[in-house]
């Protein structure tokens, strides 16, 4: 009996979490509060949050890169996909392109708003190109960076 109330209990906290479904879903829904949540969390500390997409061909190097500076400097990488969350297939896929580099630790991806408003609220001088990357500053200074992500611009970004 208890672990039927048990089981039941967290059934109901994953369904009301915002973010992810459950734990087995490493890909949060993005919604249009998430880009400041994201930056708040993680106040005074430097990382970066790559937009992208899976049709996006300069993506797979930008995470080369990206993945490197998580390795060799410790950078905190958030990815925000373009592609659905409600899609479970693109899901699985995300999720299955952010493990080739190990960058699924803050892994989101467009929750059921308009694609519009979720730009907007990252960026309303975005226009959608991607990939889109967002290098935040330990001083809290922010520069976006539309394109390719090499080692090079990533450690230029974050000053290493």
């Amino acid at each position: 009996m208890n672990r039927f109330l048990i089981a039941a209990a967290l059934s109901t906290v994953f369904q009301m979490h915002p973010g992810k479904a459950h734990a087995a879903e490493p890909v949060s829904a993005f919604g249009p509060a998430s880009f400041k949540q994201i930056v708040a969390e993680r106040q005074g500390k430097p990382f970066v949050i790559l937009v992208w997409s899976l049709d996006c061909a300069y993506c797979a190097p930008s995470f080369e890169a990206l993945a490197d500076m998580k390795t060799k400097h410790g950078l905190e990488v958030v990815t925000v996909a373009t592609d659905p969350a409600t899609d479970a297939e693109a899901v699985r896929l995300i999720s299955k392109r952010l493990s080739a580099y190990r960058l699924t630790d803050n892994a989101w991806a467009f929750g059921a708003y308009p694609e519009e408003q979720l730009r907007h609220a990252i960026d309303p001088k975005w226009r959608g190109e991607l990939p889109r990357a967002y290098w935040f500053r330990r001083d809290g200074t922010v520069t976006a960076h539309s394109g390719l992500v090499t080692k090079e611009a990533a450690s230029r970004h974050i000053g290493k």
